[in-house]
């Protein structure tokens, strides 16, 4: 699972719509309590600005992709096959997980994997015929998966078993042998059993049955689940989604504002047994606002933006500590490839080798971030420390400078105007031209389209702009709420809307961020990086930059990885810029379990609870 994530999750994210904070709730029945925990309460958790849950059925499709639909509400209501988050790093956590630690067999081929007893919350066993359910509906629906990149997951599965007189064990078969790291890592831990004795129907009417068994049936199905999960205004009262086997369950929702609220599901069977009874999901449309709110006692859990920094130690005074949350991702501002007038420039590999030298990353982390974050320079996370970074990432090939970037863009035919915009005065396609596509006179400008909300999102985008124009390069900036951004900036395909082609800059994390492998603690490149990938929004396509990422997916070892970064370092399939910490999170001194905060994203509120 790779999403996109705003400034580094909530770094700057917040603004509030709406906080009717339910009464304190009793103390779940039968869960475990330990002497210094207070049993049940409420917490308040902050939500980004404008991106709030909108998507319950664990199918994402790719406008959907966002963390906060991901970890901050699926993941609570359906467990995983794999929870990867372990301890504060990108590891898997069997405990959690629904799933046992995969064997491997017949030459890394086929993988056999044991469940572990979960329940659903109506009394059913968790068994392999809902890991069934969802590969099948997977299999029928793939192109309407965010995670689907052609030729891999589902497609390198060639045999299923799922025998019913082990309804606790399945094996899967792939189409050749893979390394074992990857799969696990990588393929694994995208599976999440969804409840078929509930949800295998086609209508609201119609009997549960097995229509999954065939791709015209599980097609059916999947169209009637995806019509329920995007009536947001149900998303409380329909009983499909009462059916779950994680630890919370919805209570309420609005579906003006995003607000919700989740209780716990008493018929939880997990091993971490939720404390809290209720915990807010608290939408926010502005930094300001979020940190009002925080300042105000009103959030548990919330973030601290970076304007605000210099008010830390009324936060602490008031009950609230600082703790950053590390992220396992990096920065990125995508280009649209695909754009059929401006993506002639964003192929020409010297014009972003230019927008990339205009980018004063250090200067970046130092003003906008506030020290807190780190460039990046290429595919692999910088940090925290880890073996898939070498130095040749580590040392910026393309460090800023205006005069090699003007020097560059001047010996491929352009004509440099410092105090204006660039213009291509040698169309063509020779070595010293401006490239195939581009036109004489042509100005060598783009827009920008960012996320709104973020007050240091504002501040990196107008110094983006600013030190672009320094070389030449005219950026138009335009803002929009995160969820119009994320679903602009998508591939452009034979069927896309002509808004999904006709942008050429996009930036969903505008203050640091972008793209982090929260459910990948290998950080290969085929969803991000892929040709067709489903969430390779720039339309990046590279025949060398795909057989590397191949190579990464069957060679044990990290040397096929180390040459597939050496390579996209140079490559620039999209525009490097500095990754933050998800957030500068504040929480309630009384608030534990929290911590350590997991690179990867997730958050497990069961985990949480007040001291007495």
């Amino acid at each position: 699972m790779q999403l996109r994530h705003g400034l580094a999750r909530r770094l700057t994210w917040g603004g509030i719509l709406a906080l009717a904070v339910l009464a304190s709730g009793a103390a779940a029945g039968g869960f475990p309590a330990a002497a210094a925990r207070a049993a049940g309460g409420v917490a308040n958790f902050a939500l980004p600005a404008t991106d709030t849950p909108d998507y319950v059925f664990p199918l994402l499709p790719v406008e959907y992709a966002t963390d906060v639909n991901f970890c901050d509400l699926e993941y609570q209501l359906y467990r995983p096959l794999y929870w990867v988050g372990k301890s504060g790093g990108p590891d898997i956590d069997y405990e959690l997980s629904v799933g046992q630690a995969p064997v491997y067999s017949n030459d890394d081929k086929t993988v056999t994997i044991h469940l572990n007893h979960f329940t659903w919350s109506d009394g059913h066993p968790v068994t392999n015929r809902d890991v069934e359910f969802w590969m099948d509906l997977l299999k029928a629906e793939k192109d309407n998966w965010y995670n689907y990149t052609p030729g891999a997951f589902p497609d390198n599965v060639v045999a299923m078993s799922f025998p019913a007189a082990t309804p606790y064990t399945f094996s899967l078969t792939f189409n050749r042998s893979y390394n074992p790291v990857w799969i696990t890592n990588n393929e694994l831990t995208q599976i999440i059993p969804i409840p078929q004795h509930a949800w295998d129907r086609t209508s609201g009417d119609s009997p549960v049955g097995n229509y999954d068994l065939t791709t015209a049936g599980s097609q059916q199905v999947y169209a009637f689940l995806n019509t329920q999960s995007e009536d947001t205004s149900s998303y409380a009262t329909n009983n499909l989604w009462k059916v779950v086997d994680g630890a919370w369950t919805i209570h309420s929702y609005d579906s003006v504002t995003g607000y919700t609220s989740l209780a716990v599901n008493r018929h939880y069977s997990g091993p971490d047994q939720p404390h809290l009874s209720t915990v807010n999901l608290v939408p926010f449309t502005s930094d300001e606002a979020e940190f009002d709110a925080l300042r105000a006692g009103s959030i548990d859990y919330g973030y601290v933006p970076l304007q605000d920094l210099g008010q830390q130690s009324y936060l602490s005074a008031h009950g609230l500590r600082l703790v950053p949350w590390q992220t396992w991702g990096i920065g990125l501002m995508v280009d649209n490839f695909a754009n059929p007038k401006s993506g002639m420039m964003i192929k020409q590999l010297y014009i972003r080798q230019a927008i990339q030298e205009l980018i004063n990353q250090p200067q970046l982390v130092r003003d906008v971030l506030h020290g807190y974050g780190y460039p990046t320079y290429g595919p692999a996370p910088i940090e925290p420390a880890n073996p898939y970074v070498t130095s040749v990432e580590k040392h910026n090939p393309y460090p800023y400078s205006v005069s090699t970037a003007t020097h560059l863009l001047a010996a491929h035919g352009w004509a440099i105007h410092r105090d204006g915009t660039d213009t291509c005065e040698r169309p063509g396609t020779g070595s010293g031209d401006c490239g195939a596509g581009i036109t004489k006179g042509e100005p060598l400008a783009f827009d920008l389209l960012y996320a709104s909300g973020l007050a240091a999102g504002n501040q990196m985008m107008e110094a983006i702009k600013s030190s672009e124009s320094g070389g030449g390069i005219d950026i138009t900036l335009q803002s929009a709420p995160f969820n119009t951004v994320v679903t602009v900036a998508n591939p452009c395909t034979s069927t896309s809307p002509s808004s999904y082609c006709h942008w050429d800059l996009a930036d969903w994390s505008p203050a640091g961020g972008g793209w982090f492998y929260n459910g990948t603690p290998f950080p290969t490149g085929e969803i991000l990086m892929g040709c067709g990938s489903f969430l390779n929004s720039g339309s990046y396509c590279s025949s060398t930059a795909d057989r590397l990422i191949q190579a990464t997916h069957v060679q044990s070892g990290l040397a096929a990885y180390h040459q597939y970064e050496a390579y996209l370092v140079k490559q620039l399939p999209d525009i490097w810029q500095p990754q933050a910490p998800y957030q500068l999170s504040e929480i309630r001194d009384t608030l534990k379990g929290a911590t350590p905060q997991d690179p990867v994203g997730l958050i497990d509120l069961a985990s949480w609870y007040f001291k007495k």
